[in-house]
């Protein structure tokens, strides 16, 4: 038995189950060290979350060549392999497009997404099996297809999980400092937009490493306040100057006891790698596995012509 979870719709079953040996999740990037560019000491929380995506978000392309692995509560996995695709649109609104490339069942799956400025998403699937068509998530069962929001195709990662908040959607207050693992952060609750951060619950709690800005863990709260997931960034680098990654990020969802881990075997930064066309229905279509319109029946042994008998 493997560990991929039970969807009504057999063929949205190879889309269930995406954007980590792990590192200490205070451990420093692979490189020279990194000094933060200005005193953050009085910074506010939206100064802070600023801070962290003006120097680590600031790429328009990305393509990342990724494994995923997904743990169930009886510590069986199942590896997916799958390639990523993400462009930063002048107006904001960021495109991804996220495609399988192994198992077999799963090969040439999709899902193609895009991120506006305020906050909306709009989300189209494609399954081969279904022919020459993107489904849009306003005529899908979310359960059925597993791209809600908080199970992006089956995985314990959300849409916004992998490609990034919009900062503008939320309300960010800073919070007491924090110790963990012989390093610094900063800590920084977001809530919805119009909530009192004096009684209301966070929605998740971002911890922030002083040396570098960059998010290495992410709680995630329920609505009694208690801790529903968690996501930490592992193996950390330097991709260039100031600007960090991580090549390996762990969910984990305590609530489910469950896990999705991805890890990055290749990531580029480069226009070349992420044309405009890839986020077309055509490009999708025309890169999946081919399909025979009509599969012919198995010819049945006993149906086939009998030779004739030898005349007496």
């Amino acid at each position: 038995m493997n560990a991929r979870r039970p969807v009504r719709c057999v063929a949205a079953l190879a889309l269930t189950g995406w954007l980590a040996a792990f590192a200490p999740v205070g451990a420093q990037p692979n490189g020279p060290p990194v000094e933060a560019e200005s005193p953050m000491a009085e910074a506010t929380g939206r100064a802070l979350m600023n801070a962290v995506y003006g120097r680590h978000q600031r790429y328009p392309h990305v393509y990342e060549e990724q494994s995923m692995v997904l743990v169930d509560r009886h510590g069986r996995r199942e590896t997916r392999r799958l390639t990523l695709y993400s462009k930063l649109e002048t107006d904001g609104s960021t495109r991804v497009l996220l495609r399988f490339t192994d198992p077999s069942e799963l090969l040439g799956m999709a899902l193609l997404a895009t991120l506006y400025p305020d906050g909306t998403s709009k989300r189209q699937v494609f399954l081969p099996a279904l022919g020459r068509q993107l489904i849009s998530n306003s005529s899908l069962d979310g359960e059925d297809f597993a791209i809600t929001d908080q199970h992006f195709l089956g995985t314990d990662f959300s849409i916004e999980n992998l490609a990034g908040e919009n900062l503008d959607h939320y309300r960010y207050e800073r919070r007491r400092d924090a110790l963990m693992d012989q390093a610094e952060y900063y800590v920084v609750d977001a809530f919805d937009p119009g909530a009192d951060p004096a009684t209301a619950l966070p929605l998740r709690r971002h911890f922030i490493i002083k040396d570098g800005l960059f998010i290495t863990r992410t709680d995630h709260f329920a609505a009694n306040g208690a801790v529903e997931s968690r996501q930490t960034h592992h193996d950390l680098v330097v991709v260039n100057g100031d600007t960090w990654r991580a090549n390996m990020t762990l969910m984990n969802n305590l609530r489910e006891v469950h896990q999705t881990i991805i890890k990055v075997d290749q990531r580029v930064f480069s226009p070349d790698y992420v044309p405009d066309e890839v986020f077309t229905a055509d490009w999708i279509f025309a890169n999946a596995p081919a399909f025979d319109e009509e599969t012919p029946e198995p010819a049945d042994e006993t149906d086939a012509a009998a030779p004739a008998e030898a005349d007496a």
